[in-house]
């Protein structure tokens, strides 16, 4: 998968370098030094993909020839010691064709040129047929002071950029120290390629955060370098190499063990809640035999108070039940003498069929 990278240094004279001979190995093409007379030969390098040279002025996008470029930075710094260009270098996302990778670059380029008001030389660089064939990448060369075209046409150069200023004077200034800033390019390098990510399909989202600002414990591998590179393609152990080995031996150690952890917390809360069903399933079976003995007790108790309150007509029908006719007849007639002796009982009693001794 795609891996952010984004890291920036400068290109000094108190190294030994020069911002001529830097572009014409990145360009891959000749480019004649007039402050030291040399000419920086490199256009027989291969692997060189899309370059651009441009600026803005006023807001309008320029087309520069290098050479001139930066030689007229060569001519305008006069220190022994001066930072004559910055160099970013960004990996560039494998999952995207050629054409979308060359819309990315050029993209991000413009962003800096507009941000930092400077010039820009880049040049896409493909990966080494003997390394990893996913690292395609990029030189982005930008100039350490504001640049502009004069009354005449020509190039001219105003103030440092914040990014050369010391993090004395950027506070003098009220401005981000350099670490901040470059934190803030890692972020906008990130956006770049997560929207262009997205326009080509690809679910992939790049987080220019460290693994400890994402909260997670894993540890960063180390840039080996070419030499360290050239060397570990050839078989030769490296130290940057024997750290990475380690790294990445570590970081699969401790994915693994994520993983048995994520497993056997799955596993507890499985059985936990398997228990809880199984406990919710036994009370539900306690409280439905419980149900029909509480009813069963309140029929019970209902059938009583009935046969309390009808115990004696029920009694006397049952009685009754068992006489004969004459013998019904007879207590017919004994109830109808009762009857004559207390006629108001008679009017507030109406006889019914039980009483006569018939039974319905």
């Amino acid at each position: 998968m795609a891996i952010l990278h984004l890291e920036t240094k400068p290109i000094s004279r108190s190294s030994g370098r020069s911002s001529t001979a830097s572009s014409a190995y990145r360009a891959g093409v000749a480019i004649e030094d007039k402050r030291t007379g040399l000419t920086h030969d490199f256009s027989k390098k291969k692997g060189i993909g899309e370059k651009d040279c441009f600026m803005f002025h006023n807001g309008e996008k320029l087309t520069l020839d290098r050479g001139e470029l930066w030689n007229t930075v060569e001519k305008n710094e006069k220190r022994k010691d001066a930072r004559t260009a910055r160099e970013f270098i960004i990996n560039l996302p494998h999952e995207l064709n050629p054409q979308q990778r060359k819309e990315l670059t050029e993209k991000f380029s413009e962003h800096l040129a507009k941000k930092f008001g400077v010039a820009i030389d880049y040049a896409i660089h493909d990966p080494n047929p003997k390394g990893d064939d996913r690292n395609f990448h990029a030189h982005i060369m930008v100039t350490t002071r504001t640049a502009k075209l004069d009354r005449r046409g020509n190039i001219a150069f105003g103030d440092k950029t914040a990014l050369e200023l010391s993090n004395k004077k950027l506070k003098q200034l009220d401005l981000p120290t350099t670490f901040e800033q470059i934190k803030e390019l890692r972020k906008e390098w990130a956006d770049h390629c997560n929207e262009h990510l997205h326009q080509a399909g690809h679910n992939i989202t790049l987080d220019h955060r460290s693994f400890k600002e994402q909260g997670l414990d894993k540890l960063p591998t180390v840039k080996l370098g070419w030499w360290q590179s050239k060397l570990e393609r050839e078989g030769v152990a490296t130290k940057g190499g024997d750290y990475n080995r380690y790294v990445k031996e570590h970081n699969a150690q401790l994915q693994q063990c994520h993983f048995d952890i994520g497993r056997l917390t799955a596993q507890q809360k499985f059985e936990q809640m398997k228990a809880e069903k199984e406990q919710q399933k036994q009370e539900t079976l306690q409280n439905a035999q419980k149900q029909p003995l509480e009813l069963q007790s309140k029929y019970e108790a209902w059938k009583l108070d009935q046969e309390s309150k009808h115990g004696l007509e029920r009694t006397t029908t049952q009685n009754r039940k068992g006489l004969s006719l004459a013998e019904r007849m007879a207590q017919h007639k004994a109830d109808l003498a009762k009857q004559a002796e207390s006629p108001k009982e008679t009017q507030k009693q109406t006889p019914t069929p039980s009483d006569r001794g018939f039974s319905l």
